[in-house]
C-alpha cells in the first residue's frame, strides 16, 4: 500500500505520539516540539529533496520521517530516534507501508 504524508498527518497514533513527546519534553524545559516543529522539519526535508531532484516519492518519504522524526521523545529523550525507529515501525507496517 501506498501510504501518504496525508495518510501519516491524520493518524491519531502518530497525532498522539507527537503530543506526548511534546509534553514530555516540556517538563525537560525543552521548547516547542509539537506540530509546528514537525510539519516545519517534514516541509524542510521534502523541500530539500525536490531541490536536488529527488523523485517525488523519495522527497515524500523524506516528508514522512520529519513528521515523525521526534515521536521517540514519548519514551525517553535519550536514544529517542531508536524509540522512534521501532514506534514507526509498528505504525507504519500496521498502516501496510511497503517495506522497500
Amino acid at each position: 500500500m501506498l501510504v501518504t504524508y496525508e495518510d501519516i498527518r491524520n493518524d491519531e497514533s502518530i497525532k498522539c505520539y507527537i503530543t506526548e513527546a511534546d509534553r514530555a519534553l516540556s517538563a525537560l524545559g525543552y521548547t516547542e516540539h509539537s506540530f509546528p516543529h514537525v510539519v516545519k522539519s517534514a516541509t524542510m526535508a521534502e523541500m530539500i529533496l525536490l531541490t536536488l531532484n529527488y523523485p517525488k516519492r523519495t522527497a515524500e518519504l523524506a516528508k514522512i520521517a520529519g513528521y515523525m522524526h521526534d515521536i521517540g521523545n514519548s519514551i525517553n529523550r535519550n536514544d529517542h530516534a531508536h524509540s522512534g525507529g521501532i514506534l514507526a515501525y509498528g505504525i507504519l507496517k500496521e498502516m501496510g507501508m511497503d517495506l522497500k
